[in-house]
């Protein structure tokens, strides 16, 4: 049987990334009138930019140039990561429950692309030797 190709949309980081942008989504709403369209606006354009990286990361066959998009994916993830946590701690997110969800995938996803890179990181290293 012939070689399967994964597509990016099956491959586990993107879909919590996918689930991420899901409960951004569903919290900005509920942010003060003030904040929703700068800071709520600001972590929708970021949760949907994690997936862009992702997908460029996976879909690029260059290994520097995969890190570069797996590095730029860490920048904004630490920038919606902090967005999350001042939401939580400003009480924008209504529901405790659903904080602790989105604490939780984030650090799922947090660990899944640090892993990605390192591995990318190792195989070239491994190349120059």
């Amino acid at each position: 049987m012939a070689n399967k190709v994964k597509l990016v949309s099956s491959t586990r980081i993107y879909l919590d990334a996918n689930a991420l942008l899901d409960h951004i989504l569903e919290i900005t709403p509920g942010f003060p009138r003030q904040y929703k369209y700068s800071v709520g606006g600001k972590m929708h354009d970021l949760a949907i930019d994690l997936i862009q990286d992702i997908a460029a990361a996976y879909m690029n066959r260059d290994r520097e140039t995969r890190i570069g998009y797996l590095v730029a994916f860490q920048v904004k993830f630490e920038t919606l990561k902090t967005l999350v946590r001042k939401a939580g701690e400003k009480k924008w997110i209504l529901s405790k429950g659903r904080h602790a969800q989105i604490v939780e995938l984030m650090d799922a996803i947090g660990k899944q692309c640090t892993a990605w890179k390192n591995s990318l990181i190792a195989s070239s290293k491994g190349d120059s030797e």
